[in-house]
């Protein structure tokens, strides 16, 4: 008998010092491994956060991008036709003049006019090189033709811009 309680002591001693370690053990690894999990976690949602946020950015740019594009195609529509076609353009130039003249208030329509042409002339060939790849060569207007008909429309384009008062900028 003496034996037994013996034995139940020795057996409960050990399992109280080897719970005890087991729990000081499983303590210290949540004292160090509970903040990493919280790091990890405050990281990972920051990171899809941040993937979100480059997601919707590019959403809009590309939104931005077929607006802009949609613009373009409404506007080459129609500048084709013809009686609205020279409306249209001249609308639309006088749009840029309005926002160049608001970016450059101390300058006049000669020199808009004479930025517009050189820039012009600078991408004419280009412009005719592409239109040569999408039309046959008898449907593609001639560099020289293409910009009188520029500088005639900045001379009608004159005439509105100085009839029509400019607003301040605000």
């Amino acid at each position: 008998m003496r034996w037994i309680l013996l034995f139940v002591r020795t057996n409960l001693r050990l399992l109280f010092v080897v719970s005890l370690l087991a729990n000081l053990a499983l303590g210290v690894l949540n004292f160090v491994v509970q903040p990493i999990w919280r790091a990890a976690a405050v990281t990972s949602a920051l990171a899809l956060a941040e993937v979100k946020s480059e997601a919707e950015e590019r959403r809009a740019v590309a939104k931005a991008r077929s607006k802009e594009k949609a613009k373009a195609r409404l506007r080459r529509v129609a500048v084709a036709v013809p009686v609205v076609g020279l409306a249209a353009a001249t609308a639309f130039e006088y749009a840029a003049y309005q926002r160049w003249q608001a970016e450059n208030p101390s300058q006049t329509f000669d020199d808009y006019a004479a930025t517009v042409l050189a820039s012009s002339q600078e991408v004419a060939g280009e412009v005719a090189g592409e239109l040569t790849e999408v039309f046959p060569e008898w449907a593609t207007p001639d560099v020289n033709a293409l910009m009188q008909a520029m500088e005639a429309g900045l001379q009608n384009l004159r005439h509105f811009a100085e009839a029509t008062p400019t607003e301040a900028p605000e």
